[in-house]
This record gives C-alpha cells, sequence and structure tokens, in this order.
C-alpha cells in the first residue's frame, strides 16, 4: 500500500471512529467467501459497515484518538464492523448470532459511544433486547398507573349509565 493510500485510510478511519455509535472488532479464522458475504448481509440489515483492515492502520488511528487501551487485542486478521446512525444492539446481536452460528467469528472489543468496551460487556448487550423494544416497556410502565387510574374514574359513571339504561329499558318493557 501506497503512502498516500495509508494516509487516505488513515483519516478515514478517525473519521469512521469519531462518528460511530459503535465500533466492534472481532478475530475472524476460516470464513469461506460465502460465509464472509453472509456476515455482510447481516450486519448491513442493522446499517452496519464492514471492513477487513491492517492492524498497523487501525493502531496508528487509536493512538492518534488517544485510545491506547485498544491497541493490544489487535493481532491476528481482524473484522471491523461500525455503524453510525444504526440500533447498537442490533448490530451486537447480529455479529454475535452470526459468530455462536459458524464459531469462526470471536468478538474482541469495542467502542459503544466513544467508551471501549471488552467482550465480556459486549456479550451482556447483546442478550439485552433492542433499544425500541425496551423505550416501548417504558412507556407501556409509565403509561399504566396513568390507564388504571381513567378506568377507576371512569368505571363509575359507565356502571351507572348502565345501570339506569337497564332500568329504563325494564321501564318500557312493562309498558
Amino acid at each position: 500500500m501506497k503512502k498516500d493510500e495509508k494516509e487516505k485510510w488513515l483519516k478515514f478511519l478517525i473519521d469512521e471512529f469519531k462518528e460511530s455509535k459503535i465500533v466492534i472488532f472481532a478475530e475472524f479464522s476460516g470464513l469461506s467467501v460465502k460465509e464472509m458475504e453472509q456476515l455482510r448481509r447481516e450486519v448491513k440489515k442493522a446499517s452496519c459497515r464492514m471492513r477487513v483492515i491492517k492492524n498497523n492502520l487501525v493502531k496508528k488511528s487509536f493512538q492518534m484518538l488517544s485510545r491506547d487501551e485498544a491497541c493490544k487485542f489487535l493481532e491476528g486478521p481482524n473484522i471491523l464492523l461500525w455503524s453510525r446512525e444504526g440500533d447498537e444492539s442490533e448490530v451486537i446481536r447480529n455479529i454475535l448470532k452470526f459468530a455462536e452460528g459458524t464459531g469462526k467469528v470471536k468478538v474482541k472489543f469495542g467502542i459503544l459511544n466513544h467508551a471501549f468496551v471488552e467482550n465480556e460487556y459486549i456479550q451482556q448487550l447483546g442478550k439485552l433486547p433492542s433499544k425500541m423494544v425496551l423505550q416501548g416497556t417504558v412507556i407501556a410502565r409509565i403509561k399504566s398507573p396513568l390507564a388504571a387510574l381513567v378506568n377507576n374514574i371512569k368505571y363509575p359513571v359507565i356502571r351507572m349509565i348502565l345501570t339506569v339504561k337497564i332500568l329504563s329499558e325494564k321501564k318500557g318493557a312493562e309498558k
């Protein structure tokens, strides 16, 4: 790779690391071309991008971003996955599901919202429901006491209306 091309990739990596919500590094070995394409399709569903990039370029970009703690994990062939706008939990679930299915990919570490996270943390996040499901659960729990209050206020009025209706129908039937 020529020097100007390396500088271009270095600038690209730094920009992507700064702008991405999530970046995941995974070790891969023995992946066939078909499996690699399958992985690309899986991560693309979560608005995620994937590349295999030289470790030296990644190390240099981390050093420029003062993320030296990640450099110790950069050995062997690595896949770089990142997403700017996708749901972080969906990206994590997709890569972990693929890793579990093939056994040829092992997540090493990640950068989640600009914070370094290790494999164990990523594994725990992969077990959580998606962000939309969690948001829906919170909204439902906030809404349920209010719905119960409305029903408790509404019930006596509805009961009285039904009672009056039944009485008027009985009176109408008696005539």
